[in-house]
């Protein structure tokens, strides 16, 4: 697969270009690739919240620890697998419709992509499960962003919902190797 392949570029064409350098690396990586990363985890404070969690296969709350990171890249699709202390949660990326869509078990999540200053934002559209779509009011409120440092991706990710709280909350980075891919 090419950068050019990649479906981040496919998502966000030309914008692609003013994310942060090793956003760029990372969102073209193909074939399998394994990164070690740090991360900390919020566990959400309410019952309905900790099932949601376990049906999305969230993490369980941790002070910062290490985890492992592995992608399965190609062009037409992306399998995420994060390697937490107890727990591993997968998920499927596509592109449908000009729209980043994640699959985390029964229940898709349709992103749209921003691309500013060398950030990159995922905004949360909807949601479906099973391929019914989510009424409104149970959509939660997502902050999905990602930056760039030196030989780093940092990710900050919180998704809330209205009379329950906090859904999941987690923040880290993964070690991106600047001469993983030619740009």
């Amino acid at each position: 697969m090419s950068p050019a392949d990649s479906l981040y570029r496919q998502v966000l064409g030309a914008d692609f270009d003013s994310l942060g350098r090793e956003l760029q690396i990372f969102h073209s990586m193909a074939g399998n690739v394994s990164l070690p990363g740090r991360c900390e985890v919020k566990s959400p404070h309410s019952a309905i919240g900790r099932l949601m969690g376990k049906v999305f296969s969230l993490p369980k709350a941790m002070a910062e620890t290490d985890f492992l990171f592995e992608l399965d890249a190609d062009s037409r699709q992306e399998t995420w697998r994060r390697h937490y202390p107890g727990r591993m949660m997968i998920s499927r990326m596509q592109v449908k419709s000009g729209t980043l869509v994640e699959r985390l078990g029964p229940v898709d999540l349709h992103f749209k992509l921003k691309a500013d200053s060398g950030r990159l934002t995922m905004l949360l559209q909807r949601i479906t499960v099973c391929g019914i779509p989510c009424p409104r009011f149970l959509v939660p409120s997502v902050l999905a962003e990602e930056t760039a440092s030196p030989g780093k991706l940092h990710f900050n990710v919180a998704a809330h919902l209205p009379l329950v709280g906090v859904l999941a909350e987690y923040r880290g980075y993964l070690k991106i190797e600047q001469e993983e891919i030619a740009l």
